[in-house]
């Protein structure tokens, strides 16, 4: 598919679609943008395939932008994914784009976007709910985001912290098992219930998660754990190998029950993580949370030798029908 961008913008610019083969060069271009307001890039190649292969059952639509010349210059992405009534979607862009052009194209972007999503979200009465980020720092990024009417509403952290042996120490928690190569079933509903008070949950059926989760970047049924308290399941993780390349374990999932928190269950599981992570011959643990999770997982995170590397700043939009 080639089709002209829409009438006002300037000439030469084509959309194509987007697939898999496009992973390196949309991984570049991400890595730009990060760059540009990090320092360095917090993704992996793994990430972009991962948003471009997206599970059976999911909606989405992919489009890249190129100049008269063929370079990429933006990504329009929008999906949403089995039993997820929200859609997740974003306008990356080539940094070096002159600014007055930079804000014509992603306008255009979330025109397309935006249109796209009210066509294919579930009927009902409510607006439907948009996500999309930026990174922290990025004052283009938030006003481009706005102009879109997103409003910001959450910070996420990424911590890292290095493998050393106090950090694969365990606390002696009483009554703890963890269970490696923990059965889906057992870890499930674990999670579901945990994330309840969490901002942006979502609960998805098990058949609709089981769909999402091997399309992860660095899915590996054997990394998850299950911890018990007395035989009675306590909390859940799972990890994947999405940031090996950056010499670290990542830790996807982490949550605790509600009954059984403030014991040193997490904290337990975080040296689990640490020991694989050691295992394998990586150098650290990796993991996102959100700044003002309602338990203060971050504490338990820098306890456990973690810190924040950057951030991203989640934007939403309830987008009316």
């Amino acid at each position: 598919m080639s089709i002209l961008l829409p009438a006002g913008l300037p000439a030469g610019f084509i959309l194509d679609a987007a697939t898999v083969a496009h992973a390196a060069e949309l991984f570049e271009l991400r890595a730009a943008e990060c760059v540009e307001a990090f320092g360095f890039c917090p993704d992996t190649v793994e990430d972009v395939r991962a948003d471009l292969a997206l599970c059976e059952g999911s909606e989405f639509l992919q489009l890249i932008v190129r100049d008269a010349a063929g370079s990429l210059v933006q990504w329009w992405s929008t999906f949403t994914g089995p039993g997820d009534p929200t859609f997740y979607a974003w306008v990356s862009s080539d940094p070096q784009l002159a600014e007055t052009l930079h804000d014509e194209l992603s306008s255009a972007g979330w025109s397309v976007l935006l249109d796209w999503i009210r066509e294919h979200a579930a009927d009902g009465d409510g607006v439907i709910d948009v996500r999309s980020w930026c990174p922290a720092g990025s004052s283009a990024g938030h006003r481009r985001l706005a102009a879109a009417g997103f409003t910001h509403r959450r910070t996420f952290w990424e911590m890292v912290g290095p493998v050393t042996d106090v950090a694969r120490t365990p606390p002696a928690v009483p009554g703890l098992t963890i269970t490696a190569a923990a059965d889906s079933r057992s870890v499930y509903p674990v999670l579901d219930k945990a994330f309840e008070e969490h901002w942006g949950y979502t609960h998805l059926e098990y058949d609709d998660w089981m769909k999402v989760l091997p399309t992860i970047p660095g899915y590996d049924p054997a990394l998850w754990f299950l911890a018990s308290i007395d035989s009675t399941p306590a909390a859940a993780m799972i990890l994947t190998r999405r940031a090996v390349s950056d010499g670290a374990m990542y830790v996807a999932e982490l949550a605790t029950l509600k009954e059984f928190r403030r014991r040193g269950i997490a904290a337990a599981l975080l040296a689990t993580a640490f020991e694989v992570a050691a295992g394998e011959g990586l150098e650290s643990v990796s993991l996102h949370v959100d700044s003002d999770n309602t338990f203060d997982a971050p504490s338990v995170y820098r306890r456990a030798g973690l810190d924040v590397r950057c951030a991203f700043h989640a934007h939403v939009r309830d987008l009316k029908r």
